[in-house]
């Protein structure tokens, strides 16, 4: 009984501050661009543009929290690229690997402006399509086309 009332008195809460921060025109703006760095967040594969809007999303976080609002922490979607985004990035890895054999995956993705995590699985796919052969291991696996 004292869990239903200790739940009740939170939910009671919880509804008081989502009044105050629709009342509160500062207040509501914020939220709606928390909302919107939220959807950006989720549609962004570019590494410096994340970390700028996770930059903005915990600054206005952290006024929110200030005048007692209490923000819900930004959700992570692992959302999946299309079979274009994919080919076109196979694409791109592709000729550079061409252009420059021999590189390792730290090379060729700051070369691309990307990341390894975000350029592996089409990497992954030119090797299991014999287009990419490598050498090495692990991090010292260094790339090379297939003539």
């Amino acid at each position: 009984m004292i869990q239903d009332l200790e739940a009740r008195i939170a939910s009671i809460k919880a509804k008081a501050e989502r009044k105050k921060a629709k009342r509160d025109p500062a207040l509501r703006h914020i939220s709606g661009a928390l909302r919107s760095i939220d959807k950006a967040l989720a549609e962004s594969d570019d590494v410096a543009t994340r970390s700028a809007l996770d930059e903005a999303r915990s600054t206005l976080s952290a006024c929110l929290s200030l005048s007692g609002v209490s923000v819900a922490p930004a959700q992570r979607t692992g959302r999946r690229r299309s079979s274009q985004d994919q080919g076109a990035l196979s694409a791109m890895l592709l000729a550079h690997v061409r252009e420059h054999p021999g590189q390792r995956g730290e090379q060729i993705a700051a070369a691309l402006r990307s990341d390894v995590g975000t350029m592996r699985p089409s990497m992954k796919k030119l090797i299991a399509d014999g287009e990419v052969k490598t050498r090495g291991q692990r991090r010292g696996m260094t790339y090379f086309p297939v003539n």
